[in-house]
């Protein structure tokens, strides 16, 4: 029987990226509880119990052991997503488990089986699909007002953050608050970590719009680029590898591609994510993560149609982000209701909108699109083996 208010644990509570937008999302989620936080540092995570009026655990075991918990949102790094989430599951507990899902294919299945078996709910947080201007584009769509889509063209120019934000950080990048993100292994990207932990956003936000059309060919393409600790530091000349563009195709015939912008903010008009949306009678201009006009700029609203030789406003934007230079409100709004979704679909006994299934087709194609940079080749997610990894 699904509880009427979800007693939730969030894992990995001190971390100083996603863990603030979790705590936010957990605390305005009208269903939720915020029944304790845990993590592996005693006195920061007792801190923040005291702060948040919540109970203090060291060790996902000890959580998993207490019968007041319902769920653990894990706000982990992908090494060990596989690991908690299965024995979560064993435990009779839902999850939440943020992207990237895992390192293979092998282990999103077996997590994907744990829950099943286990008759509890998985949600990847994926979050890009909750995003406002992307749900409000969604459905421009989906009303047919720019025909059949045509093609996804999505940028990622640079991400600027506020200056509350940089002092926060002391100064340092979110890569640097969260060095998984950029070692081979520990991010299970290999040659290319940062595109794993970027890609499956990409990827998501394009079959969301290509109304979940399965990817059938990937071709990535690579050049010379920063190196992990040179991305850290934010020094050094340009070496290692990057990958700076991928192409793909649908299922469904609908042709998309991704590419990034490697210069500063105050080298382009705009920055943050941008996705242009192509159909047969109109198109769309989507501001995603971050995305807007670069300082100085006026900014622009949030989701634009274009048809008819005229431009709509379909979404304004709203008061800003907590974390980027962006009036998109990214990093709170849209985890907080990827969040809420999941506990309200928990405590309904309901399926998710985005559940394991969805994050393991994510993570086949973020696989896919490091294999085809390795072997400069296209490569079918369906073809990466199971067992594969990129390091």
């Amino acid at each position: 029987m699904a509880p009427e208010r979800l007693n939730v644990a969030l894992i990995g509570a001190t971390g100083k990226v996603a863990a603030p937008a979790h705590l936010n999302g957990l605390a305005a989620a009208p269903n939720a509880n915020l029944y304790a936080v845990c993590d592996i540092d005693a006195d920061r995570v007792g801190e923040l119990a005291e702060a948040t009026g919540s109970k203090a655990f060291t060790s996902l075991e000890a959580v998993l052991a207490d019968p007041n918990i319902d769920a653990i949102d894990l706000v982990t790094p992908p090494f060990v997503h596989a690991e908690q989430t299965i024995a979560a599951a064993r435990a009779g507990k839902h999850v939440y488990c943020e992207k990237p899902m895992t390192h293979s294919l092998a282990e999103a299945s077996a997590m994907v089986a744990a829950h099943r078996d286990a008759g509890t709910i998985l949600m990847v947080g994926e979050s890009y699909v909750f995003h406002h201007p992307n749900v409000a584009a969604r459905a421009v769509i989906h009303n047919g007002d720019i025909g059949d889509v045509l093609h996804i063209r999505e940028t990622k120019g640079p991400w600027v953050m506020k200056p509350e934000e940089a002092e926060r950080l002391s100064g340092m990048s979110h890569e640097a608050n969260a060095p998984w993100r950029v070692d081979p292994k520990l991010s299970g990207g290999g040659n290319f970590p940062w595109i794993m932990d970027h890609a499956p956003h990409f990827f998501a936000t394009a079959r969301y719009f290509a109304s979940g059309a399965e990817v059938t060919a990937i071709t990535a393409h690579s050049q010379i680029g920063q190196t992990a600790s040179e991305r850290i530091s934010g020094t050094g000349a340009p070496t290692g590898q990057a990958i700076t563009s991928v192409g793909w195709s649908f299922a469904n015939g609908i042709d998309s591609a991704w590419n990034q912008v490697e210069s500063g903010g105050d080298a382009v008009g705009e920055v943050g994510f941008v996705t242009h949306v192509h159909g047969t009678k109109g198109s769309l201009t989507v501001y995603g993560e971050g995305g807007g006009a670069a300082a100085g700029l006026l900014q622009p609203a949030a989701v634009v149609l274009h048809r008819d030789g005229t431009s709509k406003v379909i979404d304004a934007g709203n008061a800003g982000d907590r974390v980027w230079l962006s009036n998109n409100n990214y990093y709170d709004a849209s985890h907080q209701a990827a969040i809420e979704h999941w506990v309200d679909s928990v405590v309904a006994g309901e399926s998710v909108r985005y559940s394991g299934e969805d994050g393991r087709m994510e993570l086949a194609a973020t696989l896919a699109t490091i294999k085809s940079a390795e072997e400069r080749r296209s490569i079918a997610p369906n073809d990466v083996p199971e067992d594969w990894t990129a390091y």
